[in-house]
């Protein structure tokens, strides 16, 4: 297959190498990264700043850096820097920390995924917690071995979302099929002057842990060892809403 890796942690992280590595073992491999951390960025693509690359030599995949969003890196690649080959899947990752629950609201791995579902390439974002470790052997070998499986349910309007909860297959209790559920923050912002005095705000916050959550959601199933996999879409219209809605009157 020819793939297409990108993430969020940017193109020299470990886990984006790891998983290149693994897959070009077997396949057509490129990545196409942001040249920095770019967490958090969500599906932002820069529609107005333009964006630079450059290519990176001595690696052992070809990888382009790109200074934008992971969902730009994405666009670019399949737009430009390899506009005329047709990608058989796009994967984000491995990230360095899960993203489950509501967090995927936020994740820049997954919205690099998302792209790749909009432009109608099967797509999967991957994220391992990694505790701040390089070990990304298993996560890695995971996907490479369930690669196929996967990719046969990412279709034209859903990008799946693994979620390892650990490096080492031994603490594994399985695989279960799982929704996203809420996960609430305690959140507060702290003050810090920079060098020219002014004042910059920084958010700083933890999930909370005594929130009730559904024993069947990806949050609960990987705080007990499970590996998650969620199908989410792409176009989230809520049908039986539109439905209920449907003799609203509004005025004008």
């Amino acid at each position: 297959m020819n793939i297409l890796i990108a993430n969020d942690d940017g193109y020299n992280a470990p886990g984006i190498i790891a998983l290149a590595n693994r897959l070009s073992q077997e396949h057509e491999v490129v990545v196409v990264a942001p040249d920095g951390e770019r967490s958090g960025f969500s599906h932002m693509v820069n529609f107005f700043g333009g964006i630079t690359f450059r290519k990176i030599n001595d690696v052992d995949v070809e990888t382009y850096a790109v200074d934008g969003s992971p969902a730009d890196c994405v666009i670019f690649a399949v737009k430009y820097l390899y506009k005329d080959r047709k990608f058989d899947a796009v994967l984000s990752g491995i990230n360095s920390v899960l993203n489950i629950g509501s967090d995927i609201i936020y994740s820049g791995t997954f919205g690099a995924a998302q792209e790749g579902t909009f432009h109608r390439i099967p797509s999967v974002a991957v994220s391992l917690r990694a505790h701040g470790g390089e070990d990304y052997a298993f996560a890695a070998d995971f996907i490479a071995e369930n690669l196929e499986k996967l990719l046969s349910y990412a279709t034209e309007n859903i990008t799946l979302s693994v979620n390892i909860p650990c490096t080492n297959r031994e603490e594994i209790k399985g695989v279960r099929i799982a929704p996203i559920t809420y996960r609430p923050y305690e959140e507060n912002y702290f003050c810090v002057k920079d060098g020219d005095g002014k004042e910059r705000y920084y958010i700083d916050g933890h999930s909370l842990k005594n929130y009730p959550r559904a024993e069947d959601g990806d949050c609960a199933l990987c705080e007990q060892g499970y590996i998650t996999v969620t199908p989410l879409q792409m176009l989230g219209t809520d049908y039986g809403m539109l439905s209920a809605m449907s003799g609203a009157e509004f005025i004008l």
